[in-house]
């Protein structure tokens, strides 16, 4: 299955300063306002607190829109980890680019900061992981971090977000990817997640981060690379050989743009799936019990 979906790079839009003119000297005053005075401290640039936010980021949020709120109140995501651009990338006139390696570097900092955070990879969980930077005008006045928002999703289809009462880390239990139906129309599939305790024929069985030098699939080879890695994981997961699979089951490979594969969200989503079959409960450990594909 291919499914395009991905990472978004958000920007910040940050007022700048205003500047005083035209205003003439009082009389009785030597005209210099400042030579008692101390100097005033410089200016500091905006930079996210860690916390839950009210919305979702977007390329239109303002500074004050990304104001900490208490996190048992309902609010859509939650800022984990800033960092900061560095080297090269810091020295730049411009943010790093979505696809760029520094955005990738990055990306990969959010990844190991949410895992910490969440106790687990995010990717077996409902969630989504952005990398939010400044805009190319807070960028210019001194801003080069960057943040790392983990968002819960209300299904892993639409991608919809779901609005939470409580610190991401708080019912972690809640948000692992279980079961799916997966319904094939006109060579697309649409996943619908299920208990499953109830009839399903798609199941959650694990993710991997293709070896470096791997490129985004765009031809049928490419996606066999992916495919045959996804094999490995599902029969992993029920206990069963990798002959022994590809005789008798099938998987979906899910991965994210070619834009955001190359932004270091390269995150492939491994789902096994029986096609007209049907099964209750899971198919970790129960080998070759669990119905053939059909």
């Amino acid at each position: 299955m291919k499914h395009r979906r991905g990472i978004a790079t958000i920007t910040l839009v940050l007022a700048a300063g205003l500047g005083l003119s035209g205003c003439s000297a009082l009389s009785g005053t030597d005209g210099d306002l400042a030579n008692d005075w101390s100097a005033l401290p410089a200016p500091k640039s905006f930079v996210p607190d860690l916390g839950c936010h009210a919305r979702e980021t977007d390329a239109s949020v303002k500074a004050t829109e990304f104001a900490v709120v208490d996190c048992t109140k309902s609010h859509e995501t939650e800022t984990v980890y800033v960092g900061e651009f560095s080297g090269s990338a810091a020295s730049a006139s411009t943010p790093p680019e979505t696809d760029s390696k520094d955005a990738a570097d990055a990306f990969n900092t959010c990844e190991e900061q949410a895992n910490k955070v969440l106790g687990q990879d995010w990717r077996d969980l409902r969630v989504e992981l952005k990398l939010v930077t400044p805009s190319s005008a807070a960028w210019k006045g001194g801003a080069h971090w960057f943040a790392c928002d983990v968002i819960e999703l209300a299904d892993l289809e639409n991608a919809e977000t779901k609005s939470r009462t409580a610190a991401i880390k708080d019912g972690v239990d809640k948000l692992p990817l279980g079961c799916f139906t997966a319904t094939e129309s006109g060579g697309d599939l649409t996943m619908a997640e299920v208990a499953c305790s109830s009839s399903h024929n798609s199941e959650y069985v694990g993710s991997f981060e293709p070896a470096a030098g791997v490129a985004y699939p765009t031809t049928d080879a490419g996606w066999d690379v992916l495919h045959e890695k996804c094999d490995e994981v599902a029969a992993a997961y029920m206990g069963i050989s990798g002959s022994q699979f590809d005789k008798s089951y099938s998987e979906i490979a899910w991965a994210t743009s070619k834009k955001y594969w190359s932004a270091g969200n390269n995150n492939v989503r491994c789902f096994l799936w029986l096609g007209k079959s049907k099964m209750t409960g899971s198919a970790k450990d129960k080998k070759t019990t669990v119905p053939k594909w059909s």
